[in-house]
This record gives C-alpha cells, structure tokens and sequence, in this order.
C-alpha cells in the first residue's frame, strides 16, 4: 500500500502536472517546574501533510492533521489555486544535498524521569544559595521525520532530533521582582543546566547593590545573550518578501557598506547540530551559508523560490514553513563573526557605562526602520572597569544602524542563544532613560 504522501501526489496528478507534497511527524515530551514545584510533565504527538499545486498559473495549497480523506485535501488545494497567487518558480527536481548532522538517538533514547532529576537538582542548587528564590524550569526533547516528493521525481526525508534546557530565577524583593534567565538548546543532547544555574546565581549576586543613573548617552557593552533585538532589525531587513515589496530599509542597497567594517553576518543553516539547521529547505532547495553582511557591506537578501522568481533571481535555500503553510523566506542559523576583544576586557575599559544582559520584550521597537526602545530588565553600572551593582528601571533607546556604526569593540567570543550565534558587543554610547531624579 502506497504511504498517504505518494497517494496524495498520485491524486494530485491527475488534476495538475504540478504538485508539492510535504509530510511530517513528530513527538515532543517535556518537564515544567513553577515556583519550585514540578507542574507538569508532557507528550505531544502530530502527523500532518501539506499539498502545494500550481493550477493554470497559480498556487492553490491545503494542509490537514486527518490523513484518512486524501481526496478532499486534494480537492481543497485545487480549488483554492482559482485565488491563488500567479507562480513564479517550477518545483526543483533532484539536488545535491550538504551533509549536516541533525540527528542524535542519545536524544530519543533519554529518559524522561532524568529530567525530572536534573530539574530538581537544579532548583535545590539555587535554594541553597537562597531560601527564598523561585525557580521555574524547562526541559524538553523531541524528535522527528519530514518527507517531501513532488511531481518532478523529487523525493528526500530526513530525520531530526531536538533537545532543550533552561532555568530562571525569580527573586522578589519589597516591591521589586528580578529573574535571570539562563538556558541552551540543540539537536544534540545538552543536560549539563548546572552550569546555567551558577551562571544565574553569579548574575543575582551583582545585583545586591541596586545603584541610580542619571537620564543621558553613555558606553554599553551588550552580553550576547541580549543581542537578538539589536540584531533583529538586520536580520528581517535582509528577508527577501520584505525586499520585494519594499518595505525593508535595505531595499536596492545592495552591495552598500551599511554598518561597521567589523561586523560580518551570515545565515548558516550547514551547522552541525544546530537548532536551524537542515540540508535542504522547505520546498527541496539545498541550504547554504548565505553572507548577508561581510565587513559592514549589505551582501544578500534571503528567498524562498516564490519571491526569488518574483525578483528574477535564485532561492537561497530559505523557504522556511511547517506542513501546514506555505514557504516564506526565514532566517535559519545567523551568526556573528567575532572580533579581538575579551568580553572582560570590554568591562575594564569602561569609565562609567552600563553593561546590559537581558532586555524585556520589544518595547516600543520599529524593528524595520532600526529604532528600538526597550527596557534593561537586567542591567549593571559599570565604574571604572568594575561592575558596581544593579541599574533598574532604566530603558536603552537608538537606531541600530546608528549604534552598529559606533562600536568600539566586538567580543573574541561567540556563544549560542537559540538559533543565534554571536558575541558580546561594546558600543560608545547610547540613550538610557535613567532612573535617578
């Protein structure tokens, strides 16, 4: 009996010479504790199939979870093509593929209950630092199976694994609440949440001494555990649908030097391991290494095979989607090329700035034209080289591009916080509303 991807194709077919089909499956299991306490432990299971078509010119797609009635997605997919956006891409027939690692049995083979340990062993090394800390904690693995086929011959699956950790530490004192987050992720197993939890602890014991600041411009250095939002305006900036229909700041400035000579970023979806990497997108296009910025000039833009057909150029292997939606252009893995500087160098040439390490939320951020106004969630004073205590209530506020043309230094080392690579950085100055009368 053939599998319900090869039947829906097959009933595809028989109304159209073009069509997509895309399977997958997969299992999540999880371990939650709040305040303390183990809340839940969870098991997800989703199989579901997407048909993509191009009807007489235009794109009909349908998706389900119902895998017993093939008939009527096909049916559906068909007779949405009649509104469909006009296709401007064929489906790719077979491709070289790079080899990336993105499966590990250590992962799938895990014990739950191991989590469960490691989860409370973590909480217990925190509590007795401080009784009165709350900790909440999350764990959880994942594994699964995609399979796309299309009416070109096209056939490839892959399989994947995921694996998560993380900790945060609430401390609340008087009228004031104060958590630090610290956590990793891979496709590869990572138990070791120690070594977050003392990271955490080290951050709340800066904190004991809560210092003012006056309203004004001064030198920041940024852990790279908080740069996702400065680097968020380049990363949708260089998204090719937004380049299309111009709405990106960097629209036809290709080739342009936008930012600092230093600083060099790429979206990377051949990393080993990596929590976005995969040899092959979405629609069956091989990934790649795509410069977006080398040495401050704007080099790519990323697409998917919609929008590339749409701007008469190529897909960069980026047609990012689940089985239920169509591909648009997505980051996979960006990362930040280092610079010369240690991160403890950094502090130590600051006079008298902020060190920022988590900011909360998007703020009043316009992430498409560069501005940001956010505020430090956590934050320390820096005096003449040495962190001095916690600065709270304060907000950052600036245009990235601004403040990436007035860097001092890049950190010598980059570390990973999700699916983003970078190191810390050292910028001369930028607006902190204070919190001092």
């Amino acid at each position: 009996m053939n599998k319900i991807e090869e039947k829906v194709l097959e009933l595809a077919l028989k109304q159209t010479p073009s069509a997509e089909v895309l399977y997958d499956e997969g299992e999540s299991r999880s371990v939650s504790f709040e305040n303390n306490k183990l809340k839940y432990v969870n098991t997800k299971s989703i199989r579901g199939i997407g048909l993509r078509v191009i009807k007489d010119g235009r794109i009909g797609f349908s998706s389900t979870t119902d895998l017993r009635k093939p008939e009527k997605l096909v049916a559906n997919a068909i007779e949405s093509a009649k509104f469909g956006q006009t296709a401007a891409f064929e489906f790719p027939s077979g491709n070289n593929f790079p080899k990336i690692a993105m499966f590990d049995q250590q992962v799938v083979d895990y014990p739950i209950h191991k989590c469960v340990e490691i989860g409370k062993e973590a909480i217990e090394r925190a509590l007795s630092v401080n009784s009165s800390y709350e900790c909440s904690v999350s764990m959880g693995k994942g594994h699964g199976m995609r399979r796309l086929i299309n009416s070109k011959g096209l056939d490839i699956s892959i399989a994947s694994s995921s694996f998560g950790i993380g900790i945060e530490i609430l401390e609340v004192k008087g009228q004031s609440l104060l958590w630090v987050g610290e956590g990793e992720s891979s496709k590869g197993l990572v138990t070791d949440l120690n070594k977050h939890v003392d990271k955490a602890l080290k951050g709340l014991k800066l904190t004991q001494k809560e210092l003012k600041l006056k309203t004004g411009a001064y030198p920041v250095v940024v852990t790279a555990k908080a740069m996702g939002n400065l680097l968020a305006t380049f990363e949708t900036g260089c998204n090719g649908k937004l380049v299309q229909k111009g709405a990106s700041p960097l629209t036809n400035r290709l080739g342009e030097k936008i930012i600092d000579e230093r600083v060099s970023i790429y979206d990377d979806a051949t990393i080993d391991m990596a929590d976005s990497s995969y040899p092959w997108d979405g629609e069956g296009t091989p990934s790649q290494r795509t410069p977006l910025f080398e040495r401050g000039v704007l080099k790519n833009y990323l697409f998917d095979l919609q929008t590339a057909g749409i701007m008469k150029t190529k897909s960069t292997g980026n047609g990012s989607r689940g089985f239920s939606s169509q591909p648009s252009p997505g980051n996979s893995n960006v990362t930040v090329e280092p610079g010369n500087m240690s991160f403890e160098a950094m502090i130590k040439d600051v006079k008298y700035g902020v060190l920022v390490d988590q900011v909360l939320g998007g703020g009043q951020s316009n992430i498409l034209a560069g501005e940001f106004s956010v505020n430090i969630d956590l934050g320390y004073l820096i005096e003449n080289g040495e962190v001095a205590g916690r600065v709270k209530d304060c907000m950052i506020a600036g245009n990235a591009f601004g403040v990436f043309n007035n860097i001092v230094a890049i950190g010598d080392r980059a570390e990973w916080h999700g699916s983003t690579k970078v190191p810390p950085f050292y910028f001369r100055a930028m607006n902190i509303a204070g919190n001092a009368d």
